[in-house]
């Protein structure tokens, strides 16, 4: 009986399991399908390089679910530290934000249910630690690294488009959660018979227990939070409403032996949305909204022995916008998307900082004092509008021609941007996808870098991108891409830069920083990448990235300091069929980034008394040196168990994370001391390391 009773429970599984794949074999031809000759032509992915996270039918094919999102080994809960393992992202361990194919870090678009969203990060002296937004409540992500499509504008690298999650409308339910690095609330439900439902959450965190388990605490004190609530209305079948709030706060105080730091920083967000179908093939999509960011920062930092610089930086702005997307599709052939948007913007500076630095001259030990002080109030309207059909003449092509024009008002910026995407159908299971076009990026109006002196704006970056990308499933087994790219920097703005790679909280009092007087730049690479579909509980992805990314400097190529060759990233997870409790397993290795040589040079000046004393001055640069030394390969291996148990009074869920299992030293950067010994320069060098192995647990409980 007993052996019958086995044999029986193990046939269930089995149907069950079978049952399953059956499912997700549907699921998966369903999608080529949709992409190939389904009705739906706008749903059509046409752009290379797109990848749909946490809701399974959003993106292209190749898309991480949200129990794969939410489980995987992540520092800090953080939601863009979970998909910044994608092909072609690089970040470092501190930093939540991510380089996409090699761009600058403010060269991605970052949206939220249709708003841009302007530095979306808490601890913003750190590296910018943590971003803003709570997992828990996004529903989905489509994150598109190159070649993106018309309706984006004033952004040259990449998209990310986040999507929250919609309220349940049957019931309230809360989530109540804490871990190692915050305390978070969630709590939804619905009114007017279902009509409406809301939703808010909120999180605290204090990051400095984590730190303090990694062993990289000193005297920081930082405080953190955000909240993010929504409501929506459905009037009719026709038209959806909804309001959104999301606001954060960060304060921060850090005192070490040569100097500290006092910042806050706040982000403010509102915006209402209408969503309406005014007929079966024409939809629209309305946003007007508002907002405001402030950042203060003062402190003082001891670069060389016996000269302090001190620093009180003080920035605000603000925002009000509108703006309209339609969709006209009256066939399975066509489709017609066009639309616009305004926004008044203002932006006020207030710099004040004596950087001191010493010298040689005349034999005499100099200290060199620089004075800014800078007050800057600017505003303007930024504007832009946009058409693209869609059409669909075979059923194995489908391709999109857009156009767009941007005016930015404070920079004096026009610029005209075409572009094009295509997708061909090569098989059942084969798709090609092309993108080319042009792309400028205006300077923020908050963006003007007075801490180096700079109170006018530049002209806009403009970049061509090219990119050509071939996706095959493997039936049940998985679906593997490899995709090439270049995007050509035609025009580029001088910035400055640091040529180290290590967080500081002053980066512009630093010996190292440089102006890097690029006027063009390049970005070439070659991804290939496979995603294992979810069968008996296995679930892994790999991918490995050849890239290079440069910027021209009179005739020379400088690589920038996130120039990452040679990437590998992979994620292994098992969640055994019908059970509660799921393991995830992540392993990158990458090339190192690029160093600048630092040089020390001894000198004799003259005393009070008359006499001869020995120096050492330390120099840095010139910026086109960067790259002549890179950092050796980083390897790291993170772990993270999780498990759900379901109670009579909900369900409670908790998870155990180990970063950087092996205690792998991975420097930042290195430090350099040089000293004379009998009349000869001795240089020791020390690691700055990044961060170390950290354990981190939390737990959450659903009612």
């Amino acid at each position: 009986m007993l052996l019958a009773v086995a044999a029986s429970a193990g046939a269930q599984a089995d149907t069950t399991r079978a049952a399953r794949d059956s499912v997700r074999r549907a699921a998966a031809e369903a999608a080529v399908a949709r992409d190939s000759v389904g009705t739906h032509l706008e749903k059509v992915v046409v752009t290379p390089g797109t990848f749909g996270l946490l809701a399974p039918a959003r993106g292209a094919a190749q898309t991480l679910g949200r129990e794969e999102i939410v489980t995987r080994p992540q520092l800090g809960e953080d939601l863009f530290r979970s998909i910044a393992r994608l092909p072609g992202l690089s970040s470092g361990e501190f930093g939540a934000g991510f380089h996409v194919r090699g761009a600058e870090l403010d060269q991605l678009h970052v949206s939220l249910d249709g708003l841009e969203l302007f530095e979306p990060f808490h601890m913003k002296d750190f590296d910018n630690a943590l971003s803003i937004l709570d997992v828990q409540s996004v529903d989905g992500i489509d994150l598109v690294t190159s070649g993106f499509t018309s309706e984006y504008g004033n952004r040259l690298g990449s998209v990310l488009a986040i999507h929250s999650a919609a309220p349940r409308a049957d019931s309230v339910r809360t989530t109540l959660g804490a871990s190692v690095t915050n305390l978070r609330a969630q709590s939804q439900g619905g009114f007017a018979d279902g009509r409406g439902g809301w939703l808010v959450a909120a999180r605290r965190g204090y990051l400095d227990l984590a730190l303090k388990l990694a062993g990289r605490s000193d005297s920081i004190a930082p405080n953190y939070a955000d909240v993010f609530a929504t409501v929506t209305w459905r009037a009719n079948d026709r038209h959806r409403f909804a309001a959104h709030i999301l606001g954060a706060s960060d304060a921060l105080q850090y005192t070490v032996n040569n100097g500290g730091i006092s910042s806050r920083y706040d982000s403010a967000y509102g915006w209402l949305t209408w969503d309406a179908d005014w007929s079966p093939s024409l939809t629209a999509r309305t946003v007007v909204s508002a907002g405001a960011l402030d950042w203060y920062r003062a402190g003082d930092a001891q670069i060389i022995s016996a000269f302090r610089s001190t620093v009180i930086d003080r920035r605000s702005f603000g925002f009000g916008g509108a703006r309209q997307d339609w969709l006209w599709s009256p066939s399975s052939s066509f489709a017609l998307k066009w639309g616009g948007e305004v926004r008044p913007m203002h932006a006020s500076y207030s710099y004040d900082a004596v950087k001191g630095h010493r010298d040689v001259q005349a034999d005499t030990l100099a200290s060199v004092q620089e004075v800014v002080d800078i007050g800057v109030k600017t505003q303007g309207i930024q504007w832009g509008v946009y058409v693209a059909p869609r059409v669909r003449p075979v059923s194995w092509l489908v391709a999109e021609l857009g156009v767009r024009y941007d005016d930015t008002e404070w920079s004096g910026d026009r610029n005209v941007s075409s572009r094009a995407n295509v997708m061909i159908t090569l098989g059942p299971r084969t798709t090609l996808r092309l993108a080319a076009g042009r792309y400028a990026q205006p300077q923020q109006v908050f963006g003007l870098q007075v801490a180096d002196n700079v109170a006018t704006f530049g002209a806009a970056d403009i970049a061509e991108h090219r990119v050509v990308g071939l996706e095959h499933r493997f039936g049940l087994i998985a679906v593997a891409k490899v995709e090439a790219y270049e995007r050509r920097v035609t025009q580029e703005r001088p910035r400055y830069i640091n040529l180290r790679g290590d967080v500081e909280v002053f980066p512009e009092l630093e010996l190292d920083r440089a102006l890097l007087p690029a006027t063009s730049g390049k970005a070439t690479g070659v991804e290939f990448s496979v995603h294992g579909l979810d069968l008996g509980g296995f679930n892994w992805a790999m991918s490995y990235a050849n890239a290079r990314v440069t910027d021209r400097v009179g005739a020379v190529d400088v690589p920038r300091t996130w120039d990452q060759r040679h990437t590998v990233y992979v994620d292994l997870s098992y969640h055994p069929p019908e059970s509660s409790w799921r393991v995830s397993v992540a392993w990158q290795v990458h090339s190192g980034w690029p160093e600048s040589p630092v040089r020390f040079e001894v000198d004799t000046v003259n005393t009070s008394k008359g006499l001869k004393s020995v120096i050492i001055l330390t120099k840095y640069g010139p910026v086109t040196s960067l790259g002549q030394n890179f950092m050796p390969w980083y390897h790291r291996i993170d772990a993270r168990y999780t498990k759900d148990v379901v109670t009579r009074h909900g369900k409670v869920s908790f998870f155990v994370d180990l970063f950087n299992v092996l205690d792998a030293t991975n420097p930042a950067a290195y430090d350099y001391h040089p000293t004379l010994k009998a009349n000869t320069l001795v240089v020791t060098k020390t690691v700055n390391p990044q961060i170390g192995r950290l354990p981190s647990a939390g737990i959450s409980w659903e009612f």
